[in-house]
């Protein structure tokens, strides 16, 4: 592993925003395989706000170059290469530590020991989409194995960076992991308003409704109810941010809750989209992946903040 520490103090000044709360990251790992998604993750990791004292990590994991002396990774080289043009573009950020992380193997196995490793509060990598509707990812795509087995923070980069987030939209039920995700969303974009959406889902009710011939005013009264109930949970979910002076538009929509945060994304123009993980391993039709599989944009998938192993 080799360390780089910047040496020039320029730090800009933020200008007064609307969190309170710790702004920016202090432990980013970044994951990279030299192709282009991966340039792109690079890309939107080095938009990100970086905390004072923060360790920016590339990592890059690969097979031993078969007949080298010392048991040479392949693409050490262009790992160097990547951790330079990272020193040049944070130059003005001299208390930013950038490291270099070359690892033989499998890169998910590297990814997910470097992240505990380091107490890494995000990953960011190169996303997929799948463009036909309704498939999901691949069962050997490096972003679903991510999601069901790295118990970090992940960052999925699809379209090129070409400024920092400006309408980021979180998903919320009201659970202590949505929370976390919007706490998220606020330390990465601390100047920025976001958009907060929670769906309601009244599918089973209706149906159950509708089996006991329930007439139609019926099931237009439990949407009513339910939506009611909504918006007054979201309020008080929203309040204690907002009492901070955050700037925070709620939102609500009903259906589908995956289909329904998609096609809200899209109509507000998103440029990322939050969710919380799935709840456990074997969570496989999570609303994570059909988003990570779905999106247009950027989707963050909050989870857990770990401290550092040793």
């Amino acid at each position: 592993m080799r360390q780089h520490v910047l040496t020039r103090l320029d730090i800009p000044l933020l200008q007064p925003g609307t969190f309170r709360g710790p702004r920016g990251l202090t432990r980013l790992v970044v994951a990279t395989d030299f192709s282009l998604r991966s340039e792109l993750a690079l890309a939107r990791a080095l938009r990100l706000p970086l905390g004072l004292g923060a360790t920016f990590t590339l990592l890059h994991a690969g097979p031993v170059l078969e007949g080298s002396p010392g048991g040479v990774v392949l693409g050490g080289g262009c790992l160097r290469k990547a951790v330079h043009a990272a020193c040049r573009r944070l130059r003005h950020r001299s208390d930013v530590t950038v490291r270099e992380e070359l690892r033989q193997g499998d890169t998910l196995d590297a990814l997910s020991a470097v992240a505990r490793e380091q107490g890494a509060q995000l990953v960011v990598l190169g996303g997929e989409r799948v463009l036909t509707p309704g498939r999901s990812l691949a069962e050997g795509s490096m972003v679903r194995r991510a999601l069901r087995h790295l118990d970090t923070s992940m960052l999925a980069v699809r379209p090129h960076p070409a400024r920092p987030y400006e309408s980021p939209l979180v998903a919320v039920d009201f659970t202590r992991e949505s929370r976390r995700a919007l706490e998220l969303t606020m330390r990465l974009c601390p100047l920025t308003p976001v958009s907060v959406l929670h769906v309601v889902d009244t599918r089973e009710d209706e149906a159950a409704l509708r089996a006991r011939g329930a007439p139609p005013e019926r099931l237009l009264m439990l949407r009513q109810e339910r939506e009611l109930d909504a918006r007054l949970e979201l309020a008080r979910f929203l309040a204690p941010y907002r009492e901070t002076g955050c700037e925070l538009e709620a939102r609500l929509r009903s259906g589908e809750p995956g289909e329904a945060l998609l096609a809200h994304a899209l109509e507000l123009g998103s440029d990322l989209l939050v969710v919380a993980g799935p709840r456990g391993a074997g969570d496989e039709a999570s609303l994570a992946e059909r988003v990570l599989a779905q999106s247009s944009c950027d989707v963050l998938v909050s989870r857990h903040e770990r401290p550092a192993v040793g």
